[in-house]
């Protein structure tokens, strides 16, 4: 019941007391929006991002999630290797210990090519370092063997380096 004279109302066995001569529908409105505030930033600290690397011959896709909004790709792959996904080693410069990829999945980089990092919307060309990169939710990071040399005759050849064929 409501006991107006008091500035008291009772709702579902419990007594509400306000100030007499408020706006109940304007406490009411500023109530929910300090919850819909608190659960919007509680969803956000508990947000994780899922990542996709794809990587030769790409008819596999690796699926890597619940990571933490700023884990690097370096972190993600050492994610997909603990739930043995691939395997990967890198080569880590001292300092500031920034790696890059040597190998994935036993396919080594050599004299002639190098693992490149692709991502993004277009697939652009990422850093070269995975552990500075971090990938952004529900990215698809595409590696391939890549010649040293940029030659732009070149045409990838699937039967030659099945590896670097992105096209079948």
């Amino acid at each position: 019941g409501i006991n107006a004279e008091y500035g008291e109302f009772a709702s579902y066995g419990f007594i509400f007391r306000l100030n007499v001569g408020c706006n109940l529908s304007a406490d009411m409105l500023k109530t929910a929006i300090v919850i819909l505030f608190t659960a919007c930033c509680i969803a956000i600290s508990f947000a994780e991002k899922d990542v996709v690397i794809l990587i030769p011959p790409y008819d596999d896709v690796i699926h890597v999630r619940g990571l933490d909004d700023d884990a690097s790709l370096n972190t993600t792959m050492e994610v997909a290797r603990d739930e043995r996904k691939l395997t990967f080693s890198v080569l880590a410069y001292d300092p500031p210990y920034q790696c890059v990829v040597l190998s994935i999945n036993g396919v080594e980089r050599n004299g002639t090519y190098y693992w490149q990092t692709l991502g993004g919307g277009n697939m652009k060309w990422l850093t070269p370092y995975i552990d500075t990169y971090v990938p952004k939710k529900k990215e698809a990071v595409l590696f391939r063997l890549t010649p040293w040399v940029d030659d732009a005759d070149q045409e990838d050849d699937c039967e030659k380096n099945p590896y670097r064929c992105l096209n079948g």
